[in-house]
């Protein structure tokens, strides 16, 4: 089983955190259309679920296979280096299942389009 895992900074205010929830929630019907069988989110700081509770949670749910998406626009150190680190204890933890951490929102093909694209329609 196929599935990703949306991985954002996490926040004191949950109305930042129930974004992220959202943004999993309105994904989910177009799993499919991707190849993915189940999508969750996780918080790297601040708030839960963690990154190694989504993972688990997926793992319980079947998976065989978590692509790790980071929901950072940049590539600070929570990019480069907690979010391979934690994946890497999850690896560790769960040896029958293939991880692959994605690059950054911010660093994947196709971003300067869509900001280029979403500035062109202000009013």
């Amino acid at each position: 089983m196929r599935t990703l895992l949306l991985v954002a900074h996490g926040s004191r205010m949950t109305s930042s955190n129930d974004t992220v929830a959202a943004l999993a929630d309105k994904l989910r019907p177009r799993l499919p259309q991707y190849g993915f069988d189940l999508i969750t989110h996780a918080f790297l700081e601040l708030t839960e679920p963690s990154i190694s509770d989504g993972v688990s949670d997926l793992v319980d749910a079947g998976a065989t296979e978590v692509v790790v998406l980071p929901y950072f626009l940049a590539p600070g150190t929570h990019v480069v280096d907690d979010v391979p680190e934690l994946v890497s204890e999850a690896k560790e933890k769960y040896p029958e299942v293939t991880f692959t951490v994605m690059p950054h929102l911010g660093g994947v093909d196709g971003m300067a389009d869509l900001i280029l694209a979403t500035a062109s329609k202000a009013e």
